[in-house]
């Protein structure tokens, strides 16, 4: 009794990731692996299939013609985790001294598990300063002299939210003194608590002259281990440091930043535009010497700043009001792992679904995927499938079913880890979802393809289903492949930079399952070109409803902020916009463009597994009769009762609402029937606290299968379903979805108009 269980082992194994999202033909994909093993291979191979155990579907892979295997030695590659800001070519303590001012707001200050902290350094080697926290949360200036380094330490424990200006001054030479004031700043709208805390001093006189370092001056840390991994980092918020080379300059820092002898007056508001923040990358000086800082790893930016009143919640109106930037020693959106080799994809080699093999001499596998467009320009299918990978990278490494019970007793389950799953549990450097939170509490905004994205492998355990994201969507590949349909792909990326010119190539476009993070671009892409006559066939379920950027400069992250519907977390007041484009977050519902208006449905309620059901024909239109050609349906006209993950409609489903959108001359060709109360209403679909949520009593809570017929021959179908791609599997045989999917395809590609005219409705 009393003991503690021993640690569990996880063994290592070899994994991988490429250095964007897509690939034309001809392209060059380079590695990243890490590996303790000693040598590691790579093959190309197209996937068809992947493995989905619990429906007995197996992989089915084929290796690519061609394409040598490439080989590498095995390296450990280590990760740079943390996010800061590096500033170059700044000196050091000059005989006039130094002045530094700086405002922050710590967010988990007195943590032994992560103190002490710094916020703004330029020191090295035993040389220069650093201002931080220490292990009581304490503010203190540490310098480093010829007679060893001198701390300073001024007032109480700074409070978790709570802004504080702090001034500090070091000497040039021997005999003068070293000081610190902390102040209490922010308004009472940024600060988290109405805290009475009086201003502090401390000072010491310096028996030694102060050593310069010679390395770059950063916010966030102490220092770089291997010049990429912050030490000693800070979390939480800078705002708008300066330093002046004159240790009795005096007064606020606005007034420090005019001053003859200033270094560098950094203005983190100066880059907020229309369009957000111009570059992510960039923090500005505004002092004469252009001493500008490079961000690393997507710190949080337009976040409220001491200044922020509550009155303005766009930062692009009142800039000095956002002139902070976010910390997190857990912020990832680059692995910065060494490229250990290359594979040259074919110059005639075909789109679609692809796969690096990656195995090591020690037995073990990853399958890093690898999505391969037509040639720019060129259609080489007359059907195109949009994988959507702006919801794989939202869901990227998601811990949410490890670390959260709301999820297990939304499954219903104690999740069961394999060896897998235990190696994907333990390597949370690999960075987090848009579905979690950061160590100090605060809300993931950014993810990113510069990492290995366990997730998106067929072993994966999901809180959710069976399958989902990227293996949901093998799904539609492994149907397409065996009904010999052509296809070409692409990501959402693409339909993101070319528009409707690239879906206007195709005769018909279909989503993957869960096309739920979409920007501007990729929704005005989709509503032109089916208004100018194209077919869109929407696949999944709970889609088109986040609001999503990309960041203009790196094209590989994306972001979002998250309020008002159903959501894993809210942003804080006043954070509702992107940082990388400007415009307001949450769904595109409050946005003016809920999905109904183009796709004729949208979200309705979750649910887990056996929560799905089948769907009911709805009234018999003989106008959309060819749909059910071939359809078998049960004595009550139901169809799609079984699939991989329950029934075809299920885990996240959406319906028509004329109110939302849906058009008129919508045709609701079924409706699911026979959900239990585990599939619950979206929390924005009603106003007031209600009991009757779940499905078994709550008539909104349903998916309608619908077709929307456009002037000028375009159309959409929707099935209103994730879970609608595993029903295409033939589960004891069951054909109906697979030969109702066939049905709209064929039409859509052939061009035949989607409603028949020769028969009245009844």
């Amino acid at each position: 009794m009393g003991e503690q269980a021993p640690a569990v082992v996880v063994p290592d194994r070899v994994m991988g990731y490429t250095d964007r999202v897509s690939y034309q033909p001809g392209d060059p994909v380079q590695l990243h692996v890490s590996t303790s093993a000693a040598r590691w291979r790579g093959e190309l191979v197209r996937l068809h299939a992947l493995e989905i155990p619990s429906a007995g579907v197996p992989r089915r892979s084929s290796r690519v013609e061609g394409v040598d295997p490439v080989e590498a030695r095995g390296v450990v590659q280590q990760t740079a985790v943390g996010s800061y800001v590096r500033v170059e070519r700044m000196p050091g303590v000059g005989p006039s001294g130094l002045t530094i001012a700086v405002a922050f707001m710590p967010t988990r200050p007195g943590d032994p598990a992560v103190a002490p902290q710094v916020v703004l350094a330029h020191a090295q080697d035993g040389a220069g300063w650093s201002i931080g926290l220490d292990v009581k949360g304490r503010v203190t200036l540490t310098v480093g002299t010829r007679g060893g380094p001198v701390g300073l330490t001024a007032g109480g424990p700074v409070a978790a939210g709570q802004w504080v200006e702090v001034v500090v001054r070091i000497p040039g030479s021997p005999g003068g003194r070293l000081e610190v004031e902390v102040t209490p700043a922010g308004t009472f709208e940024s600060n988290r608590f109405v805290a009475a805390r009086a201003a502090a001093h401390a000072s010491v006189a310096l028996g030694s002259p102060v050593l310069t370092a010679p390395g770059p001056l950063l916010w966030g840390c102490r220092a770089l281990r291997d010049g990429r991994v912050p030490e000693m980092p800070f979390d939480g918020r800078v705002e708008n440091p300066v330093v002046v080379a004159d240790v009795s300059a005096s007064g606020s820092r606005a007034e420090l930043a005019s001053h003859s002898a200033v270094v560098a007056a950094w203005d983190l508001a100066a880059d907020i535009g229309s369009t957000g923040i111009a570059d992510s990358r960039r923090v500005v000086d505004g002092g004469p010497h252009g001493r500008h800082g490079t961000a690393h790893q997507h710190p949080h930016r337009l976040v409220t700043s001491s200044a922020w009143r509550g009155d303005v919640y766009d930062g692009r109106f009142a800039p000095k009001e956002y002139a902070a930037i976010h910390f997190h020693r857990d912020d990832l959106t680059d692995c910065e792992w060494v490229s250990q080799a290359t594979i040259a994809l074919p110059a005639d080699l075909r789109s679609g679904v692809y796969g690096v093999l990656l195995t090591d001499d020690a037995g073990t596998e990853d399958l890093v995927p690898v999505f391969v467009t037509p040639p720019h320009g060129a259609a080489t299918a007359p059907l195109l499938l949009v994988l959507p990978t702006n919801s794989y990278l939202a869901y990227a490494n998601d811990h949410v079913g490890v670390d959260s019970p709301r999820t297990q007793v939304w499954s219903q389950m104690v999740p069961t880890l394999d060896d897998f799953e235990l190696f994907r549990n333990a390597r949370r450097e690999l960075g987090l979802s848009l579905y979690e939170v950061h160590s100090d509490g605060s809300p993931v905004f950014y993810s990113s393809w510069r990492r290995p994205i366990l997730t998106m492998r067929e072993r994966v355990y999901d809180h959710n289903a069976p399958v989902w994201q990227f293996t949901g969507d093998m799904q539609i590949v492994d149907w397409l492949e065996r009904t010999g349909r052509r296809y070409d792909v692409v990501t959402d990326r693409e339909v993101h930079e070319h528009g409707a010119q690239l879906l206007g190539r195709y005769a018909a476009a279909m989503t993957g399952s869960h096309p739920e993070y979409a920007s501007r671009d990729m929704l005005t892409a989709y509503e032109e070109y089916v208004s100018d006559g194209g077919r869109m066939l929407y696949l999944g379920g709970n889609g088109m409803y986040w609001v999503t950027g990309y960041d203009p400069h790196d094209p590989q992250v994306i972001e979002i902020r998250r309020w008002g519907a159903t959501q894993a977390w809210t942003a804080e007041p006043g954070e509702y916009h992107l940082s990388t484009t400007g415009e307001l977050g949450g769904t595109w519902r409050f946005r003016g463009r809920p999905p109904q208006k183009s796709f004729g449905v949208g979200f309705v309620a979750a649910g887990n597994p056996g929560a799905s059901a089948g769907y009911r024909r709805g009234e018999e239109d003989p106008r959309v009769d060819w749909v059910f050609d071939g359809v078998v349906l049960d004595d009550s006209g139901i169809f799609g009762t079984r699939g991989v993950s329950g029934g075809a409609a299920g885990l996240e489903i959406d319906a028509a609402n004329a109110q939302q959108g849906t058009a008129p001359e919508a045709v609701v060709l079924a409706t699911s029937v026979g959900h239990s109360d585990d599939m619950l209403e979206a929390r924005e679909n009603y106003n007031m606290t209600s009991r009757i949520l779940g499905g078994a009593r709550n008539p909104r809570v349903r998916s309608d299968l619908v077709l929307v017929p456009r002037a000028g021959g375009g159309a959409v179908f929707s099935t209103g379903s994730i879970a609608f791609a595993g029903a295409l599997y033939a589960i004891d045989g069951d054909t109906s979805v697979s030969t109702l999917l066939g049905n709209v395809v064929d039409r859509f590609v052939t061009g035949q108009a989607v409603l028949d005219e020769g028969g009245a409705r009844r």
